[in-house]
């Protein structure tokens, strides 16, 4: 697979390139508000590049100047930086990019996923699977496994040295062995200041998807946080999947915005609904 490349735009992270068709400003460094004008930078990019999308991820306080540029606010979630929300702003350079195809299915998924709101996970497996935390030595069967579930995907998963390098930055990675092989998995992506994770990198194979793994590993990664104090759990689900929605619809997660045409997953442009779960402590 190709993929987008990370680099810096000031001292703020993004990715960009052609294989999403998009720039995402992944981490937001503050002192970019100060020194240079980040929006703008990023539409010019955009410009040159010839990118349909720019994805943003950014603490609300330092949103209006992406607003006034043109941006949208698509999603929230509270408390991802503390004191401070989380905004999801998307610009399109396209009408095209904007323009939802299939708006009445995931209607239609959605409104399943929310009947089942706060109805519960699985926690237990049968006795077969062995549920634990992933470490170097699973990164090969890591990437084995994300390379049979999805024929395309946003981030280099089927490179072990990527995985690898994301367990090194602190990204927690929880999987389901039967035996010697590796059916499932999932991670939380801790933030910096240690606050929220994203829950993601859902995989398992077709023929164990009735047993109930997915709903195993999330509970198991939202207890393997909440030890370390977050507080703030996320999701970015592909807005077409029942499965991955009444996941997190089920284990009492807030549906938060949907994110139109935004990641290139499973082979195509797909839309992304963006969900959250706040810890007892947190208050909004």
């Amino acid at each position: 697979m190709l993929y987008d490349s990370i680099v810096s735009v000031g001292q703020s992270r993004v990715q960009i390139g052609s294989f999403n068709d998009r720039i995402y400003l992944m981490s937001y460094a503050v002192e970019d508000c100060k020194n240079i004008n980040l929006a703008d930078e990023l539409i010019d990019i955009a410009v040159q590049e010839d990118l349909s999308k720019i994805f943003a991820k950014v603490p609300a306080e330092y949103m209006v100047p992406f607003l006034s540029c043109g941006f949208e606010k698509e999603a929230l979630v509270p408390g991802m930086f503390g004191d401070d929300d989380g905004v999801f702003l998307s610009f399109y350079r396209y009408k095209w990019r904007k323009e939802q195809r299939n708006r009445r299915e995931l209607d239609r998924v959605l409104s399943i996923a929310e009947s089942k709101k706060g109805k519960g996970n699985v926690k237990s497996l049968p006795g077969n699977l062995q549920l634990c935390r992933l470490g170097h030595k699973d990164a090969q069967a890591l990437a084995h496994l994300y390379e049979r579930t999805f024929e395309t995907y946003p981030f280099p998963v089927t490179d072990s040295d990527y995985i690898c390098q994301e367990m090194e930055a602190g990204v927690r990675f929880m999987g389901v062995y039967d035996g010697n092989h590796l059916v499932g998995a999932a991670s939380a992506e801790v933030a910096a200041d240690g606050i929220s994770a994203e829950m993601t990198d859902f995989a398992v194979l077709p023929d164990y998807r009735k047993a109930g793994l997915a709903g195993a590993l999330l509970c198991s990664l939202e207890e393997d946080c909440v030890k370390s104090g977050i507080k703030c759990f996320f999701t970015i689900a592909r807005a077409c999947s029942y499965g991955i929605n009444s996941l997190f619809s089920k284990g009492n997660y807030n549906f938060s915005g949907c994110l139109i045409n935004n990641t290139n997953i499973s082979g195509s442009l797909e839309s992304m609904n963006v969900w959250y779960k706040l810890g007892q402590k947190q208050s909004h």
